[in-house]
């Protein structure tokens, strides 16, 4: 698991990756809504390295009473639940799959790494977000400019209210 704080991580609706479009953002672990540092604040995350875990807590706090989601061995928990009926979502070979499955008809979503319509120098990785195990281009829902950390992409998936 990526320790929090470092790097950038967008969400784009296609892949022009217009500044203007962006729909949510991660920065320093807050996940903001929008493009900029004045964005409302969805989530705040925080990795755990005691417990090896990633709290994702609501708005800008790390209050134990905030915390919405838990990702622990790269399943995504309710709350700071630890049980297994808890499991909402698992992360597995870039695909999100529902609870706590890797079977193919439980894929909700898969990331497949896209080539940048526009050359730019050390750009960072292009993600699209397709529906279940689609490849086409009618399937994406979205772009995630920036490494594909599990704990970013549920928050910003989940701010966006895809999940």
């Amino acid at each position: 698991m990526a320790p929090w704080g470092q790097g950038r991580v967008h969400l784009y609706p296609d892949d022009n990756l217009m500044w203007r479009d962006m729909v949510a953002h991660v920065d320093g672990g807050v996940v903001r809504m929008g493009n900029n540092w004045s964005g409302d604040i969805v989530f705040t995350i925080q990795a755990d390295n005691m417990w090896d875990e990633v709290r994702i807590f609501r708005g800008y706090s790390t209050s134990a009473l905030d915390v919405a989601y838990t990702l622990r061995d790269n399943k995504l928990y309710l709350g700071d639940s630890s049980f297994s009926d808890a499991i909402l979502y698992t992360f597995n070979e870039a695909q999100i799959f529902m609870g706590d499955s890797r079977f193919p008809l439980d894929i909700a979503y898969t990331f497949r790494e896209e080539q940048r319509r526009f050359a730019g120098s050390n750009d960072a990785p292009l993600w699209g977000v397709y529906k279940e195990d689609s490849r086409a281009w009618s399937d994406r829902l979205a772009v995630i400019e920036g490494p594909l950390d599990p704990a970013a992409v549920f928050a910003l998936l989940s701010a966006a209210g895809w999940l």
